[in-house]
């Protein structure tokens, strides 16, 4: 259909949508809740009604602002999703037991749509709701879309260390039990979504969504405001943004730059690790710890910066802080990973180094500051990398996808 007159379709055709995650701001733990923010943002923009359903640590409630209502619950569970990280191996995995299948949650949400009746469904992360909507949504008949952000319907964590893939934490019984469990259960939606290529082929070959329509759309922008770079010194400035967790490879980072002169790393993030890394780095004046930053704080910390990290040791699907590096003109040097390698252009807007390997991250660190001109050069294509990897608007591209369900279901 011609993008002009789709628009336009769309303008006078305004659809109901209902959105379902597992949590949404204020509450949050990765970037899938920022993409569900952007998305439901989005649709009202365009004079779409959107029902956002999700969870809750505290009381059940419904919310009405304009066009968007949104129902949150607390699930009967041992914790919230949120709160996983403070609890042992043998209380998480009876917390995923009950998760599964959360009869509540399900029964909850199918009396939701029904009061509702929106025109099409989006699921995002169901893990902390309960992995029996699908199979609510198929009764109800209602046109289905899900978008994958990891790999949790393989791995209930959703993460798979680069290099440990054949061990028999991801091959041996219980996980294939589980994944078979997964497939059973969510089957076919009439579209899956995935921002990567990477994650498409991830499930596709796993042999989930056989009679599904599969698109990848990259996830939208999820910050705003202008970046005018301000150098405070001379020192060359490396940034990470995300979880203070193992998996992440913050503890990587750090030990890869204890030899390293002329340059100040800034850690931004929160999680369980915190302790440990303030220890490590207690003695290193060059690493400067920030905890959490509000996401309206970050534009001036890039300000400062010349180059982002992501050291991640886990599979990593479309990570936002890389599209929040390159928006505000600040190349990435990330872990040669499998949805990362997908967005880095080596040289072009950034550098990769071998996944957990510190001596090549050292390296990589020391050749940005001894050729900063190249970092620079580097900087000036982010913008340029950043229009070839959103080549379409998210809200625009999902709404079509939205109107075709609608016709195919």
């Amino acid at each position: 259909m011609d993008l002009e007159k789709f628009r336009f379709i769309e303008y006078y055709l305004s659809m109901k949508v209902c959105i379902i995650n597992n949590i949404y701001p204020p509450y949050h733990r990765g970037g899938a809740e920022q993409v569900v923010k952007r998305a439901v943002d989005g649709l009202l923009e365009r004079g779409h009604e959107v029902v956002l359903i999700t969870s809750t640590p505290e009381k059940d409630s419904v919310e009405q602002f304009g066009r968007l209502t949104i129902y949150r619950k607390k699930p009967f569970n041992v914790y919230f999703y949120t709160d996983a990280h403070k609890h042992n191996v043998l209380m998480r995995l009876l917390w995923h037991k009950i998760d599964i299948f959360q009869l509540q949650m399900a029964h909850w949400v199918k009396n939701v749509i029904k009061e509702e009746n929106p025109d099409i469904i989006h699921t995002h992360n169901l893990m902390g709701l309960s992995f029996l909507i699908p199979r609510v949504i198929r009764r109800l008949g209602k046109p289905h879309i899900h978008t994958v952000h990891d790999v949790q319907l393989v791995e209930p964590s959703g993460l798979i260390i680069k290099q440990q893939e054949t061990s028999w934490r991801y091959n041996g019984f219980p996980t294939k039990l589980y994944t078979w469990l997964m497939k059973f259960l969510i089957k076919s939606p009439l579209v899956i979504i995935s921002p990567s290529q990477f994650l498409l082929d991830f499930y596709t070959s796993r042999g989930f969504f056989p009679d599904s329509q599969k698109e990848v759309v990259r996830n939208p922008l999820t910050v705003d405001g202008e970046v005018h770079h301000k150098k405070s010194d001379n020192d060359f400035h490396f940034l990470y943004i995300g979880q203070i967790e193992k998996h992440k490879g913050i503890f990587t980072l750090v030990e890869a730059f204890k030899h390293v002169k002329g340059a100040k790393l800034h850690i931004l993030g929160s999680g369980s690790q915190e302790k440990t890394l303030r220890e490590m780095t207690r003695e290193n004046e060059h690493i400067i710890l920030h905890g959490f930053v509000k996401r309206e704080d970050l534009p001036e910390f890039f300000s400062k910066i010349d180059m982002t990290v992501v050291p991640s040791l886990c599979y990593e699907n479309s990570p936002t802080v890389i599209f929040e590096s390159f928006y505000f003109g600040i190349p990435v040097l990330a872990s040669e990973i499998e949805g990362v390698a997908e967005l880095i252009d080596g040289g072009e807007n950034g550098l990769t180094f071998c996944a957990g390997d510190v001596v090549d991250l050292e390296k990589k660190i020391t050749w940005c500051i001894k050729h900063q001109q190249e970092v620079q050069r580097m900087s000036s294509k982010t913008k340029t990398a950043l229009q070839r990897l959103i080549s379409k608007d998210y809200i625009t591209r999902l709404t079509e996808l939205y109107s075709q369900a609608q016709e195919n279901r």
